[in-house]
């Protein structure tokens, strides 16, 4: 359960709003609207009938007033008490630094002043106690408060009281600021993400000499939540995040999609494999990209299609029937009924069969597959994956153009689906980008120097483009998964 922060998208991007008794740290530099989207936060709590308190470290009241006035935000709510805690001299005997606490309370406007106290954890927090419980808490922000401890550690544990307070005796929900870790203090920066709930971060960048703001939630306990980076626009009816999509909508869209075999992957691209679309499936060398091309394979044959397949060196046609152990045919079936169709690019592939075809010496390798599939495939449609970089080693670039254009234009229709697989280190870069421009859909898989295999949907009409997976395998079918 989740309690919304007053905008539709970033409650989508949280996995359904803040989880409930939780805290969310909200990190940015001065100016990114993290004060302002705290109150959209409280806001959002008053319009339902919530109790909200806002706890002020570095601004006064009338500070606040001016600072909300362009919004539709109300400081002076039945159901919101707003109060200033602040950092400034005073008269005790103990110490220099004291406590001052000005309230606000309803819509009364009477300012009371508490008497002074030394800045201390106890004495801040047994002054908060008084104003639970609490449905919703805006503490603004933390980073007023980091002279009340004299170290780190002493700051974290300090921060930590308060959201105990907050979550556990006030049952609320809270949002705290800071600043972030590049223009704060950087290790308390850092401590009190792991103090937090979930982390949202924002961000200015430039564009064309132009400031914007950007969101991205970095972190979120038990939650699948959307890890991309989104514009922050802030206007009369106060904070949205935008896009809202990043793939037009699906009603305007109307794609028809084969499923990759793969669960996780279909969700990341919107359904699966668009058809009468070109898919890239770019790789870096290093990982098992293939597993995905033999399920992708799996399911086009499951669905009634056939096949044409042209393989990498690595691969034989003794090793897809090992892919194919959940299956119920055989490659050996499969090609005397016409429903595979193999272009061989090594020797000890060696099969004799009228649908295994072998490397030419006139470079007609891709028309002579797909003018074979086209034949004899019958009424199915047609699932193309062609691994690319043996034959470019021998085919010019301007031959994979015309080629490329040419098989979509006369073998391939609205039901059929094309894969092409290439590695861009080892390849021409204008003919990398000529391939990825032409794609409809764009998958990346490459590993880093930890091991790790990531995917990443670059590019598609559907889906989630700008989504990275770890790509995880299993020794059962379907053999791989994304987390």
């Amino acid at each position: 359960m989740g309690l919304s922060t007053g905008c539709e998208r970033l409650d989508e991007l949280l996995g359904g709003g803040v989880p409930d008794r939780r805290s969310l740290l909200v990190s940015g530099p001065p100016g990114t609207g993290k004060t302002t989207l705290g109150m959209q936060f409280l806001q959002a709590g008053l319009d339902d009938g919530e109790d909200c308190l806002f706890v002020s470290t570095e601004q006064t009241i009338d500070e606040l007033a001016d600072t909300f006035e362009p919004y539709p935000f109300d400081l002076e709510a039945e159901g919101l008490t707003v109060i200033t805690v602040h950092c400034e001299p005073g008269d005790t005997m103990e110490r220099d630094d004291d406590l001052v606490v000005r309230t606000l309370e309803g819509g009364d406007r009477a300012v009371t002043e508490w008497f002074d106290l030394p800045f201390t954890r106890e004495n801040v927090v047994h002054y908060l106690s008084e104003y639970g419980p609490r449905d919703r808490i805006l503490l603004d922000s933390l980073s007023g408060l980091r002279p009340i401890a004299a170290d780190e550690i002493s700051f974290w544990r300090s921060t930590y009281d308060l959201i105990r307070l907050f979550s556990d005796t006030f049952d609320a929900t809270s949002l705290l600021t800071a600043e972030d870790r590049n223009t704060g203090d950087s290790v308390a920066s850092e401590l009190l993400r792991y103090a937090t709930h979930g982390v949202v971060e924002l961000s200015w960048d430039e564009r064309a000499n132009q400031r914007h703001r950007f969101l991205r939630v970095e972190k979120l306990r038990g939650r699948d939540h959307d890890t991309r980076r989104h514009k922050l626009v802030f206007g009369e009816s106060g904070v949205t995040v935008q896009p809202t999509q990043r793939t037009p909508p699906s009603a305007l869209l109307a794609h028809d999609h084969l499923s990759t075999g793969v669960d996780a992957l279909d969700d990341l691209l919107g359904g699966g494999l668009v058809r009468g679309g070109f898919t890239l499936l770019s790789h870096d060398g290093t990982t098992g990209y293939y597993t995905i091309n033999t399920r992708m394979l799996a399911s086009a044959l499951d669905a009634g299609m056939a096949v044409a397949v042209a393989l990498p060196a690595a691969v034989s046609l003794s090793q897809l029937d090992r892919y194919w152990t959940d299956a119920d045919w055989t490659v050996a079936d499969l090609l005397d009924d016409d429903r595979l169709f193999v272009l061989e690019l090594v020797e000890s592939n060696g099969c004799d069969h009228r649908n295994v075809l072998s490397y030419d010496d006139e470079q007609r390798d891709w028309d002579r597959l797909m003018e074979l599939s086209y034949e004899r495939s019958g009424d199915r449609p047609l699932f193309a994956l062609v691994d690319t970089e043996p034959l470019l080693e021998r085919v010019s670039r301007e031959r994979v153009r015309a080629v490329r254009y040419r098989a979509a234009a006369r073998y391939t229709e609205e039901d059929d689906v094309v894969v092409y697989t290439i590695n861009p280190a080892v390849q021409d870069t204008a003919l990398v980008e000529f391939l990825v421009d032409t794609s409809n859909q764009t998958i990346r898989i490459e590993r880093g120097d930890d091991g790790i295999e990531w995917l990443t949907l670059r590019k598609s009409p559907t889906g989630s483009p700008g989504t990275s997976k770890v790509v995880a395998y299993d020794e059962t079918p379907p053999y791989v998964d994304l987390v």
